[in-house]
């Protein structure tokens, strides 16, 4: 069966929004009723979409949170693209029966109590990598404490217990294996709409604050994109040969000084990019994060939130700090718009703080896009307007959406991809002598190309 979404090319009129009367509106607008002429129709959600995007993009401050969801939209012709969560569990299964044939099973009986088993298609079932790993740190804590207790009142050296150390082999397998998976960037990678995204937005005035983009991705989507528009990205990582993470390069900007003039210009096309679970060319060198790609991952260990439970709790290590709490000062700043997509607020440590901020800063505009709030078969139908389900949000999402349906207009909520919503997302009028320039030597380069 071929899904709604298959190669349905990015686009705004893809995006459907929500009313106020409970009703998932189409973009475009409809005829009244069977047969009705042009001059009777039901109104499209098109302009109320475009006018939110508008303002949102000439607010003071704009931030955008990007969840797994918008690295769907980056695709390579040839080998993985980015791994959804079933992927993963697969590539760890695969990984590991290559080391121990059939010993996935038998981690995950051990945990679980029973194995995954066979699905109707023949295939071995997948299950939530989350929980596994979750349940593989839970089970380890407590069999480290009992192994711990044991030597301690014997007094005796204790002998490596064979279930810790499968284990521990396990998790280490499986967190290479993720790393491996979320590196699939490459020069030839289509990341359209992570390019048009952040051409969009270069062409807020430099004089604004610099937009902040926040990525729960360990992926180098946004940094590709940039490195082809030129754009500059200010992540944290020190400007010298060897890079390295020290918070206080966030207070850094980038400006343009002419011997001739005695006062900088800010530049355009300049971001904030806060990585908040790490990202897979950070690496931790003794007290040090600098940025690498090192394999040697027992001296350079990746700076990763492996998905596990514990995501919280591991949230306070520096440098996962930092970028919550630049995250949470962004949230509190007065004309803030935070544009989010791909993102399920399933991560209580994220979505809580964007509550907060909800109840808090009146101010803040909040347009949320995501795909999986209206179920495929409706869209296959093709109606004008389809009822809101909201059985199947979690308490965050129907928090949020409650407040769209009671009418508050700070709160804008899309059904759609990441692609619809970079195509959505409008070009503010005038350029700048560089905008200009380098579009003409794209134009230029792409009809030589061709």
């Amino acid at each position: 069966m071929t899904s709604y979404w298959e190669h349905r090319k990015g686009e705004a009129s893809n995006l459907r929004l929500l009313t106020p009367n409970g009703q998932w509106r189409d973009w475009a607008d409809a005829p009244l009723e069977e047969g009705g002429g042009p001059q009777v129709q039901r109104p499209g959600a098109k302009k109320q979409i475009e006018d939110a995007l508008q303002q949102g993009l000439h607010s003071t401050n704009v931030m955008v949170l990007l969840g797994s969801g918008a690295s769907f939209s980056a695709t390579n012709a040839v080998g993985a693209s980015a791994p959804s969560m079933k992927d993963l569990w697969i590539a760890v299964r695969d990984a590991y029966e290559a080391i121990l044939p059939g010993a996935f099973n038998g981690i995950v009986k051990g945990l679980f109590g029973v194995e995954p088993g066979i699905g109707i298609d023949g295939n071995p079932k997948t299950g939530n990598i989350e929980a596994l790993l979750s349940h593989c740190k839970m089970m380890l804590e407590m069999l480290e404490a009992k192994r711990k207790a044991i030597d301690e009142e014997s007094k005796l050296p204790g002998i490596p217990d064979p279930q810790i150390v499968n284990l521990r082999d396990f998790v280490g397998t499986a967190e290479k294996t993720i790393l491996a998976s979320v590196n699939f960037v490459a020069d030839e990678t289509n990341l359209e709409a992570h390019t048009k995204l952040l051409m969009k937005l270069a062409r807020r005035s430099p004089e604004k604050p610099r937009v902040r983009i926040f990525t729960t991705n360990y992926d180098l989507c946004i940094e590709e994109a940039a490195l082809r528009l030129n754009a500059v990205l200010i992540d944290g990582f020190s400007h010298s040969a060897k890079q390295r993470y020290n918070r206080d390069n966030f207070e850094h900007d980038i400006v343009r000084r002419r011997p001739s003039a005695s006062q900088a210009d800010y530049i355009d096309g300049v971001f904030h990019l806060h990585k908040m679970h790490g990202s897979v060319d950070w690496r931790r060198q003794g007290e040090k994060v600098i940025r690498s790609m090192d394999t040697d991952l027992d001296t350079f260990k990746p700076v990763l939130i492996y998905p596990r439970s514990s995501k919280y709790q591991e949230a306070f290590d520096a440098p996962y700090l930092d970028q919550f709490a630049s995250f949470q000062a962004a949230l509190r700043e007065p004309d803030t718009t935070i544009i989010i997509s791909g993102f399920g607020f399933a991560d209580d440590h994220i979505s809580a703080p964007i509550w907060a901020a909800l109840q808090s800063n009146l101010s803040l505009r909040l347009i949320l896009c995501d795909v999986a709030f209206i179920a495929e078969p409706q869209l296959d139908g093709g109606e004008h307007e389809i009822p809101v389900d909201l059985t199947r949000r979690n308490t965050h999402q129907k928090r949020i959406l409650n407040l769209a349906l009671l009418g508050d207009r700070r709160v804008t909520i899309l059904n759609g991809r990441f692609e619809d919503l970079a195509a959505a997302i409008p070009m503010i009028e005038g350029r700048t002598d560089r905008q200009r320039i380098e579009e003409l030597i794209a134009a230029v380069n792409g009809a030589v190309k061709s």
